[in-house]
């Protein structure tokens, strides 16, 4: 347990979170100590200039006073045991009044103030000095005296001893807050991700039923587990689609290989004319075409589905992919007797490869002559869809149609209709046709047609207009 809390506290400290924190504390901490250090510098700065002018304000006002009057005044105030010390002497230098020892040899009398250092009584102890740093302010008198008037700077150094502890506090309290917030973050953030590796540690064990939960909070870590879910979705519809494949190619491809064993048993078991190994070989070529042709629809799905076909999309008038394939189904329709009608708009244009839905237009066209009447009309119809932004490219035929429960399961590989069951196929049409439309970013609606049939239609997005360069 105790391994395990140390364990969980190394992988904390090597989050991200953690290290953004302590980066952004020490980065707060430096930010706050210059911050500090200049209001602490201003602040000294203000002190000292109004003690100075407070200084040569009292120089002045009392070196205006008579010498007798000043004397009371200067021995007033040195009673009265305040921050400022005073010195009064008269012209020949002898001491009037005041606290201060001596005049200090560096002060000058020249009314502006200086740093010094001078000795003055000490109140605690009577007849003796002590020594001080003062700011002091020398004047010279109209009767030839001097007078002395000092402070210490006292207030300027409890101010910067007040701003250091002020200073100390935020500087310590900021830096546990942040690292309390690294570490709260640190501790989200590394639940929410162990969740996304429980997820997927279950789905690499194959259950491809796990998602990511979302918090709601429209954050990095939902926006990444909707993308995660998704793929997951994608990653499962794929197993599922391989192993319905897998099923199906073993249901379906079972007859035909056993049909083309057998006939071929048959052969060997005995001789025969020349003209029945002709045959036999004939039939066995058309089965293995059939089979190749089912390997090839399934092996194009699959690339669809996993967006290998789509390599580099080109924009393109749907019209010229929709003639192309039209022009041939015209004319064999034409030799059948069989109505074909063409309802082609041009200009409508979709990014995409054409031959893909030329190939997409060629199974619906194939579906539609296989399963109607030959005198039943089929129509193609392409263009712009209502809502101006896609492309309508349908088949209308006059068939029997396909009933609407059975829509969903028909586009499935495989799947086949009661109708197709005396035909030839592989089931593989209309699920191509989806896998095209979806490669597209389209989608296959089957309806019915007006008047009776299918309606097969892909419903394709429209190609963004060209950018131009230059005015």
């Amino acid at each position: 347990m105790r391994c395990d809390f140390f364990l969980r506290l190394k992988r904390l400290f090597r989050t991200s979170a953690i290290r953004l924190s302590l980066r952004y504390a020490l980065l707060q901490t430096l930010l706050l100590a210059a911050s500090l250090g200049v209001l602490l510098s201003l602040a000294n700065r203000y002190v000292a200039a109004q003690l100075e002018a407070g200084l040569a304000s009292e120089s002045s006002t009392l070196a205006a006073l008579p010498l007798e009057l000043l004397t009371r005044r200067v021995e007033a105030l040195t009673d009265a045991r305040g921050p400022r010390h005073y010195l009064l002497l008269d012209a020949r230098g002898v001491k009037l009044a005041g606290d201060l020892a001596a005049w200090p040899e560096a002060l000058p009398a020249d009314g502006h103030v200086h740093r010094i250092k001078a000795r003055a009584d000490d109140p605690e102890a009577p007849h003796e000095t002590e020594s001080l740093v003062l700011r002091a302010c020398g004047t010279r008198l109209p009767t030839g005296g001097r007078l002395l008037t000092a402070q210490e700077p006292g207030a300027a150094e409890d101010l910067r001893d007040y701003v250091f502890a002020a200073a100390a506090v935020v500087l310590g309290l900021s830096g546990l807050l942040s690292l309390i917030l690294g570490f709260a973050l640190g501790r989200q953030w590394l639940a929410r991700i162990e969740a996304i590796n429980r997820t997927a540690g279950a789905i690499a064990a194959g259950d491809f039923s796990q998602r990511v939960n979302l918090h709601g909070r429209a954050d990095e870590f939902d926006l990444l587990a909707e993308h995660l879910n998704h793929m997951l979705a994608r990653i499962e519809a794929a197993v599922a689609g391989m192993r319905d494949v897998s099923d199906n190619v073993a249901h379906d491809l079972r007859k035909p290989l056993t049909r083309l064993k057998t006939r071929i048993e048959v052969l060997l078991a005995q001789p025969r004319e020349a003209g029945e190994y002709r045959a036999a070989l004939a039939q066995t070529g058309a089965d293995a075409d059939e089979l190749m042709r089912t390997f090839d629809a399934l092996l194009s799905i699959a690339r669809l589905e996993a967006g290998g076909e789509m390599i580099a999309p080109q924009r393109f008038d749907l019209a010229d992919a929709v003639r192309g394939v039209t022009e041939l189904y015209a004319a064999e329709a034409e030799d059948a007797g069989r109505p074909f009608r063409m309802a082609i708009e041009s200009g409508v244009w979709v990014s995409g490869a054409p031959a893909l839905l030329s190939q997409a237009l060629a199974n619906l066209l194939d579906n539609a002559f296989k399963y109607t009447p030959p005198d039943a009309a089929v129509t193609v119809k392409a263009h712009l869809a209502e809502d101006g932004v896609h492309a309508r490219l349908g088949v209308c035929d006059s068939g029997p149609g396909i009933a609407p429960a059975d829509r969903v399961r028909l586009v499935q590989r495989f799947a086949r209709g009661d109708a197709a069951r005396s035909q030839p196929g592989s089931g593989l049409g209309l699920s191509l046709v989806t896998a095209v439309a979806r490669a597209h970013g389209g989608t296959l609606e089957l309806a019915d047609a007006p008047g009776g049939g299918l309606a097969a239609t892909l419903l394709l997005p429209l190609a963004p207009a060209p950018r131009r360069d230059g005015p």
